[in-house]
């Protein structure tokens, strides 16, 4: 993939700019900095849309972070930028949720209006905390179902439904409409739909993992300027259009489309099973397990013991029952635990007397 880029949309600097916000929250490497200072003074329109998500962020120490990031000179006017940007984000962020409510008709776990709703331009960021799940109703009857510690943005307009998974795992529930493509950005690629379900969760800050389970999407490089869906109605895929994924089907995206699979309607429902508030394990390492458990809790397993960290368990778990996990991890595999302090739990072998 070239990383020479022209004439980007106003649509793909947005985007790149939530990234780079949601990356900036979470902490830069310092290969990272560099790329996001070379992104800065690529382009003014660059620069203009990261301060503006940048003051609509609700967490104000990425606003503190800023001022590393210009050289010293323009320190003094940035940071009377950001402030500027502060304080009207103070104003704009209420007024605005009200004019989404209203003119996008993002809808928060309930349906406000039964009679249509025009669409209009609109943007709203949706975040869930460790632990907590969110639905969303969008307009025009779209469902997006949050899982613990993800972030998304929404933006609703005449001519498309755009959503960007900026972190954590979604799944998405399209209504059907031909005119207005349905397209999840996250990573590189985008996955479009026209009405279907589907699933995504990112691996890293570039891969994703996608699962149909209702429908085929359309899988393509992020930085493709056409926006022609010609191959979701089609019976074979448009030439160099993107990759088409059917229900069933299970890949892990990163650029190209890796691992491709095909699911059993049971291997789907196990994959879909955190949105009944529920983890199914078929014998992964307990390492792997235990990780998957720690998205939805601020609790920390430690486990020195390499054999113990490749044990390979399997059943069901209830997302928050970490007592019942310890308790099944004694009966059924033999692993005791001890409790290191608030946020740490040692795990280690039962040891039977000789």
């Amino acid at each position: 993939m070239s990383n020479i880029r022209q004439f980007s949309s106003r649509e793909d600097i947005q985007e790149q700019a939530c990234l780079w916000i949601s990356r900036l929250d979470r902490g830069l490497a310092e290969s990272e900095k560099a790329e996001l200072n070379a992104w800065l003074r690529d382009s003014n329109a660059h620069r203009e849309a990261f301060m503006e998500y940048a003051s609509l962020w609700d967490d104000m120490s990425v606003l503190n972070e800023l001022s590393g990031l210009f050289p010293r000179k323009q320190a003094k006017q940035e940071a009377g930028r950001v402030k500027r940007l502060v304080n009207q984000a103070r104003w704009s962020v209420a007024a605005g949720f009200l004019l989404m409510a209203i003119a996008a008709g993002v809808i928060v776990e309930r349906t406000w209006f039964t009679a249509p709703v025009e669409v209009a331009s609109a943007s709203q960021k949706v975040v869930t905390g460790i632990g907590e799940q969110k639905s969303l109703t969008l307009a025009d009857g779209s469902v997006v179902h949050l899982n613990t510690n993800s972030t998304v943005t929404v933006t609703l307009s005449e001519e498309a439904r755009e959503i960007v998974l900026l972190k954590g795992e979604a799944h998405f529930t399209v209504a059907h409409d031909k005119s207005r493509p349905f397209i999840v950005t996250a990573g590189n690629n985008t996955v479009t739909a026209v009405g279907t379900a589907f699933n995504m969760q990112y691996v890293n800050d570039n891969a994703f993992e996608l699962v149909v389970t209702e429908g085929r999407v359309l899988v393509k490089d992020r930085f493709a300027v056409s926006r022609n869906t010609q191959s979701l109605f089609a019976i074979e895929p448009v030439s160099g259009e993107g990759l088409l994924m059917f229900s069933g089907e299970k890949a892990t995206i990163r650029g190209d489309v890796e691992d491709k699979e095909n699911l059993s309607q049971n291997d789907i429902e196990d994959d879909l099973a955190w949105q009944k508030g529920m983890i199914v394990f078929k014998g992964e390492p307990l390492e792997e397990a235990l990780a998957e458990i720690g998205r939805y809790t601020q609790l920390r397993f430690s486990i020195s013991d390499e054999g113990l960290k490749q044990r390979r368990v399997a059943g069901y778990f209830k997302v928050g029952d970490i007592d019942g996990l310890l308790n099944a991890l004694k009966n059924s595999f033999n692993i005791e635990h001890k409790k290191l302090n608030d946020t740490t739990i040692a795990l280690s072998e039962t040891t039977t007397a000789s």
